[in-house]
């Protein structure tokens, strides 16, 4: 089960110096509140794997773009975007907006019941953080590597200039914060701040 939606303004949120809205859906939007184009595309997905987590993400951001704006069009939201992030995992979807448009990039990565294999570090972490979590006891790893991978989602999905980059080339200043900043190689500055518990991780990025 996530946190409440006032649990992640105050993690999350708040910690950036921002009033963020979220909305979390673990029910999917339902065939009547799709529109057309959106109808269209659920016709290609509804035999396929990904069709319930894209209801799912649906569902979150209409709710939550009913919410701010008093409507449910999503279909001019384009992605990496400046207002609104979504993210997937398990059954649920977590929709994170900042209202105000004082940002250039936002983006939010959710791991429900998630575990990255060691085998994967290199593949996303940088040769410094890869030295950092060598470091670290190694009974502390499951726990580093699903926040270093949640952060770096984030982070990823925050950069309006992430076309044709990889996780990888964005660096966290600190690897071992739970709230810090991280670079991409074109010298663009994302400030997260993180949330995990267990096996369930949520991070927030943010591009100004």
């Amino acid at each position: 089960m996530l946190p409440d939606t006032n649990f992640l303004k105050s993690t999350l949120g708040e910690p950036l110096g921002l009033d963020l809205h979220f909305n979390v859906a673990s029910g999917p939007a339902s065939a009547s509140a799709l529109s057309l184009s959106e109808q269209k595309r659920f016709q290609i997905l509804e035999d396929t794997a990904r069709a319930e987590s894209w209801l799912l993400g649906r569902a979150a951001l209409k709710n939550l773009r009913s919410q701010l704006d008093g409507c449910t069009d999503i279909d001019s939201l384009n992605f990496p975007n400046e207002r609104f992030s979504l993210s997937h995992s398990a059954d649920v979807a977590l929709a994170v907006a900042e209202p105000s448009g004082c940002l250039e990039g936002i983006g939010i990565d959710l791991e429900v019941d998630a575990r990255i294999q060691p085998a994967a570090a290199r593949f996303f972490l940088t040769d410094d953080e890869q030295l950092w979590l060598q470091s670290q006891p190694s009974e502390r790893w499951s726990h580093h590597l699903l926040r270093l991978w949640c952060v770096k989602e984030a982070v990823f999905k925050a950069n309006p200039e992430n076309a044709g980059k990889l996780l990888a080339d964005h660096e966290l200043e600190h690897p071992a914060d739970a709230k810090g900043a991280a670079r991409s190689g074109d010298g663009q500055r994302m400030e997260y701040a993180s949330w995990c518990e267990s096996r369930t991780c949520i991070a927030l990025a943010v591009y100004r």
